[in-house]
């Protein structure tokens, strides 16, 4: 099974550091549903379920997000559905609440509008799944957490320098 997982994790991961160069927050959120269902399939193997709850309602928020639906009400509403959950499908320690902990940070700021906050965002919630990865042994998957926030991290230069060179023309 940890294999099996494995597999599921590289394939979502991959998905994961191209999401990381993409510089339009549509085609962002568009990849990163695709890529938490693949996740969400590797948790479920690896017996991470909260890790696949995180993802599934993630995948919601996203489309609400996409389609600029996403309001503090729906918000309230998947933070809520996150906990009820994964109190009820996984035990509820300090690990294995990480995943929570990230989907309802992601879900309150992802509004941010400007791309270079909103990929710290990533690389916070990002740590917080690193960590949660290492813990249900999904080793591809914290492989490519760190990757993707090193990718995140160097985009984040690169358009910082952008505007510097902008502001100094």
């Amino acid at each position: 099974m940890i294999i099996l997982g494995n597999i599921l994790a590289l394939i979502g991961s991959i998905l994961m550091l191209y999401i990381a160069i993409l510089k339009s927050k549509k085609k962002i959120l568009y990849f990163q549903s695709i890529q938490m269902l693949v996740l969400a399939f590797s948790n479920l193997v690896l017996s991470g379920y909260t890790g696949a709850i995180a993802n599934i309602v993630g995948i919601v928020r996203n489309i609400l997000c996409y389609k600029n639906k996403l309001n503090i009400y729906f918000k309230l509403i998947i933070s809520i559905l996150l906990l009820i959950l994964s109190l009820f499908f996984d035990s509820f320690t300090l690990i294995r609440t990480l995943p929570i902990i990230s989907g309802i940070l992601y879900t309150w700021l992802m509004g941010i509008k400007n791309i270079i906050k909103f990929k710290l965002l990533i690389v916070v919630t990002i740590v917080l799944w690193l960590i949660y990865d290492i813990y249900i042994k999904s080793f591809v998957s914290a492989l490519f957490d760190a990757l993707t926030i090193s990718t995140n991290i160097i985009t984040m230069y690169q358009l910082l320098n952008r505007k510097e060179e902008i502001i100094n023309e």
